[in-house]
């Protein structure tokens, strides 16, 4: 038994080390291209796992199946509550994008590793995970030109990378989960049923199990990382005017939270022709809600502004130094977000999600001066997995343990300029695919979401983008840390 526990105590290290190991390394690669990431603290991504991507990036009322395999949510913590295995999570995505104004496109094509994280059981009552993620990209290169009378041609440069990760732990409870269970053995129960008093029997029931189900969670994140923008003004065929130079860096390293809730209630039966009717697949309607607090986190600034010109070799030769200022502190207020969702899950088969989510950016400050460039947002999404049996083993029944998934995400976007909003809105399509031996504590699953959208618009000389992402996810389900007993 001891060399149980110690194995399965070096075997989570490992994968543990192994993906923040490998999520340190690959975040520092560009994760974007969008000409929007120079806004802010760049591109903000969507806080779920390959799963939720395929569904609309549903994830607020997604609880788990009773049946695995599990999974880990990522967004609210109060999901965790139903892990029941050792869960291992990785993944990646691909996005190929085409960038268009009203004259010209261009593609880009970016991949790399996206999120690693590790959930584990917390006995009957909860459960907890941790792991690492983006928060926010920035990628973008800008060139643009005009004529200015007395001067001549100007070329604005404007380029920018790096990004904010985001290490979490969390855990989901259910602190009230016997709730249920000591009323349906209760004398009060025996009264209500002896007596004939139906509608009250049900109605103390429906509160109970409303109670039983109640999860409650919270995450600690820590965000840190390093975005770097430099800004070039360019006077080509001018000996006139230097070209001048702008390179700002901004370090942020600090904590924020955030929390969550679920529960659910069960219909088992219907009325009809004046009897009830027990249902084969019961039907459960589940009800979630999120907030990420507004925080104010620690940043570091260092700009420096210099004047150069180029040799006949284009290379850079400076002049003199306007401004030069390293690792001065202040604060970015990031903004609050709350959300409320939806889900109906009939039997093992069929889950169906929707979300409604607002943001409220106009609370955005960077070092404490607001942006007139962000507005409140809010977006919606919905959609679906549906597995035909995912007790069907055999080779000749893999096709009906298949997971497949839909989805529909639409966003009014935070971002207003030039009086337009920067809207986002995809849809998706995935396949949950089990490989491994098959056993109920020892299951594996790759999960591949594929979305097609548009950012953006080509109104007022902006920009479009029209994207399709592609993730890929790896889930594992496993029984560890179990306390074996010998006769």
């Amino acid at each position: 038994m001891h060399t149980n526990k110690v194995i399965s105590f070096f075997k989570s290290l490992f994968f543990s080390i192994v993906f923040l190991c490998v999520g340190n390394f690959a975040f520092a690669q560009i994760l974007t291209s969008s000409p929007y990431s120079r806004y802010g603290i760049g591109e903000i991504n969507l806080q779920t796992f390959a799963t939720p991507s395929a569904m609309g990036g549903s994830f607020i009322a997604y609880h788990q199946d009773t049946i695995a395999p599990f999974f880990i949510n990522s967004a609210n913590p109060a999901g965790l509550s139903g892990l029941r295995l050792t869960t291992f999570e990785l993944g990646g995505q691909s996005q190929f994008t085409k960038i268009s104004s009203e004259t010209t496109s261009i593609k880009k094509k970016n991949t790399n590793f996206s999120y690693g994280s590790v959930g584990f059981p917390l006995k009957r009552f909860g459960g907890a995970a941790f792991g690492i993620m983006p928060y926010s990209t920035v990628g973008y290169k800008i060139t643009s030109s005009q004529e200015t009378a007395n001067i001549g041609k100007m070329t604005y440069v404007f380029q920018g990378d790096g990004g904010i990760n985001k290490a979490f732990i969390g855990a989901g409870v259910k602190p009230f989960r016997k709730q249920l269970s000591k009323f349906q053995n209760s004398d009060l129960a025996d009264t209500l049923t002896k007596y004939h008093q139906v509608k009250k029997y049900k109605n103390k029931k429906f509160i109970k199990e409303l109670l039983s189900e109640l999860s409650v969670g919270a995450t600690g994140n820590y965000l840190f990382g390093t975005i770097n923008q430099v800004t070039d003004v360019i006077y080509p065929g001018s000996i006139t005017y230097f070209n001048s130079k702008r390179q700002r860096s901004v370090q942020i390293n600090d904590f924020t939270f955030n929390g969550g809730l679920q529960t659910h209630f069960t219909i088992d039966s219907i009325k009809s022709g004046g009897h009830r009717r027990l249902l084969k697949q019961k039907i459960k309607i589940g009800i979630g809600a999120f907030v990420n607090s507004a925080t104010a986190v620690k940043a570091k600034q260092s700009n420096i502004i210099y004047n150069y010109s180029l040799d006949g070799f284009g290379i850079e030769r400076s002049k003199d130094t306007v401004l030069k200022s390293q690792d001065i502190p202040g604060t970015i207020t990031l903004p609050l977000e709350m959300g409320v969702g939806l889900s109906f899950k009939k039997g093992e088969k069929l889950t169906v999600l929707m979300d409604a989510a607002t943001i409220n950016w106009k609370g955005f400050k960077y070092f404490n001066t607001p942006s007139t460039d962000f507005k409140n947002s809010y977006r919606v999404s919905a959609g679906l997995n549906f597995v035909p049996n995912k007790l069907a083993y055999g080779s000749a029944n893999y096709i009906r343990r298949v997971q497949y998934r839909l989805g529909v995400s639409y966003s009014d976007g935070y971002l207003d300029l030039k009086n337009t909003a920067i809207s986002n809105y995809f849809v998706s399509a995935g396949l949950g695919l089990p490989v491994g031996i098959g056993r109920f504590d020892d299951i594996a699953v790759i999960n591949i979401s594929a979305q097609y959208g548009k950012m953006g618009t080509m109104a007022n000389n902006l920009l479009q983008e029209e994207y399709v992402r592609l993730v890929l996810g790896f889930t594992f389900n496993k029984r560890w840390f179990i306390k074996y007993v010998y006769d």
